[in-house]
């Protein structure tokens, strides 16, 4: 299964255009802090990147 994560995030998504990281990202750069961009890994890369949680929003 196909996931999406973040560099700083602790947890993946199942679409890269998730709330949880868009809003974050929107904010960072209105703040002028670097946005890193969003990944596409299998879920097992997730899990061994310490990511395994699901998004309470969209995770499955």
């Amino acid at each position: 299964m196909t996931v999406y994560i973040t560099k700083r995030g602790d947890r993946f998504h199942s679409r890269p255009d998730c709330g949880s990281i868009v809003g974050p990202q929107r904010t960072a750069v209105t703040r002028g802090y670097q946005v890193y961009p969003v990944e596409e890994v299998s879920r097992a890369e997730a899990e061994s990147r310490g990511k395994g949680t699901p998004c309470p929003q969209c995770g499955r």
